[in-house]
C-alpha cells in the first residue's frame, strides 16, 4: 500500500493526452537554437544557413518516423493549424461541395468544416458521420454519402482523442480513392504511439503535432501528398516552398524532429503503457463499478475513458487536482464545458457523459502513479462530501 502521504506530496501526471512533458533531451537540442544559433532559416549567411540546416534535418526526422519524403511536410504552429489548412485550404474538385467528417472528431476538424459552410453556403456543405457505441465511423453511412456523389473530402481521425477508439483509417482511404475522394486524416494523437507509413495508407493529408510527443507546445506539421492540390491559408513571404509563409520557429522544430525520432524506439514503452491502461480500468471497474469507454482492443496505447456510477467527473477531476493527480474530463477544449460531443455521439446520456474523466499515463508513468491514481479514486468515492462541485 503507497503511504497516505504521497498522495499529496508526489505529483501525478495522467493527462497526457492534453500535453506530455517535454523530454529532457528535446530540451538539450533545442537551447543552441535559442542562443548561439539563433539565426533566420531564410538568411545567407553562416548562422542563418546553420539553422535552415537544423530544420531540414528535424523534417526528414519526422518524415522517417511517418514513412514520406521530408520536401511533403509543411511545419504549422501544431495540429488545430494543420487540421484548419487541411480542410479551408483544400482545392474542392469541380461539381463536389461536401465534406464528410465523423461525429467524434476534434473540434478543429469540425469548427472548419462548420466555418465553410456557414461563409459560404453555396460553395461548402458538410456531412456528419454517425458512430457505432465504440466510437467507430459507421462505414455504411459513409460508404453511402460517397456514393451520392457529392462528397468531395472526407476527414476522420486516426484514434479518438478522448475515448481512444481506433478508426478504419486505411479501409476508409481506399474507399474514398475509389471513388475520386479526398482523404485527410488527424493523427496528432496516434502519431508516435503506433507504428504507421502514409505512403502505405495511402493518406492524401496528415496532421501531427510535437507536444503530443513529448516535444514542444505551439509546433506542428501537415502531411500533403505529391499532386494533391492545397492553397497556402498565411500569405507573406513565401515560406515553406511558398505554401505556409511565416519565420520558422527553429528551436521548436528541431525539438520536434529529436521528439519525433525518439518515438522510433518508443515501441516497448507504449506496450506497457497500454498495459498500465488496461490495469487501471481493471481496477477501477471492480473496486468503483466503472464502466470503460470506447473499443477496448483496436485502440490507442495512452487513452482511458472511464464513466462512473456516483461520482460527477468535473468534481472528481477538482479533488483529484487538489491531491497532485492530474486527469481530464476529456478533450483539453471542452475542460470547462459539462458535455463531450464524443460521449454523446457514441449513445452515452448526459448523466454519465458527466460522470466521465480521461485518463491518459505516458512512458514515463511508473506503477507507483497508477496506484496513487486509484487510490485517490477510491478515498474520492468513499468520501462523497469531497465531491462538491468546486
Amino acid at each position: 500500500m503507497i503511504p497516505e502521504f504521497e498522495l499529496r506530496d508526489r505529483h501525478c501526471y495522467m493527462d497526457n493526452a492534453a500535453t506530455t512533458v517535454i523530454d529532457q533531451s528535446v530540451v538539450e537540442a533545442m537551447v543552441p537554437y535559442l542562443e548561439e544559433r539563433y539565426g533566420n532559416p531564410e538568411t545567407v549567411y553562416d548562422i542563418g544557413l546553420e539553422a535552415s540546416g537544423a530544420v531540414e534535418k528535424a523534417r526528414a526526422q519526422i518524415a522517417e518516423v511517418l514513412g514520406c519524403r521530408s520536401d511533403r511536410l509543411f511545419f504549422t504552429s501544431g495540429g488545430t493549424e494543420a487540421n484548419n489548412w487541411a480542410i479551408k485550404g483544400f482545392v474542392m474538385p469541380e461539381g463536389k461541395s461536401c465534406i464528410a467528417v465523423g461525429q467524434v472528431e476534434h473540434s478543429s476538424v469540425l469548427e472548419p468544416v462548420r466555418s465553410l459552410a456557414r461563409r459560404f453556403p453555396d460553395n461548402y456543405t458538410y456531412s456528419l458521420i454517425d458512430v457505432d457505441s465504440f466510437g467507430r465511423v459507421e462505414m455504411v453511412q459513409l460508404e453511402s454519402e460517397i456514393a451520392n456523389g457529392d462528397v468531395g473530402l472526407v476527414s476522420i481521425q486516426f484514434g479518438n482523442n478522448e475515448v481512444g477508439t481506433l478508426q478504419p483509417v486505411r479501409e476508409i482511404a481506399r474507399l474514398c480513392h475509389d471513388n475520386g475522394v479526398f482523404f485527410h486524416c488527424d493523427a496528432c494523437q496516434a502519431f508516435g504511439k503506433l507504428p504507421f507509413d502514409v505512403e502505405e495508407y495511402d493518406f492524401d493529408f496528415l496532421s501531427v503535432s510535437a507536444h503530443k510527443i513529448h516535444g514542444p507546445m505551439g509546433v506542428g506539421a501537415l502531411y500533403v501528398k505529391e499532386g494533391v492540390s492545397l492553397e497556402p491559408l498565411l500569405d507573406g513571404g513565401g515560406q515553406e516552398a511558398g505554401m505556409r509563409s511565416g519565420t520558422l520557429p527553429v528551436a521548436s522544430i528541431v525539438g520536434f524532429g529529436v521528439a519525433a525520432e525518439m518515438t522510433l524506439h518508443d515501441a516497448k514503452a507504449m506496450g506497457r503503457v497500454s498495459r498500465f491502461v488496461d490495469s487501471i480500468a481493471a481496477s477501477l471497474e471492480s473496486s468503483c463499478g466503472a464502466t470503460r469507454n470506447g473499443d477496448p482492443k483496436n485502440r490507442l496505447p495512452h487513452i482511458l475513458s472511464m464513466t462512473f456510477p456516483e461520482l460527477p467527473g468535473a468534481s472528481l477531476v477538482g479533488v483529484l487536482a487538489k491531491k497532485g493527480v492530474c486527469v481530464s474530463m476529456g478533450s483539453a477544449c471542452r475542460t470547462r464545458k459539462r458535455k463531450s460531443h464524443v460521449l454523446e455521439a457514441m449513445g452515452i446520456g448526459y448523466k454519465e457523459n458527466n460522470r466521465t474523466i480521461r485518463i491518459s499515463p505516458s512512458r514515463y508513468t511508473d506503477d507507483v502513479d497508477t496506484v496513487l491514481l486509484i487510490q485517490a479514486i477510491q478515498q474520492a468515492r468513499k468520501n462523497p462530501e469531497m465531491l462538491e462541485y468546486l
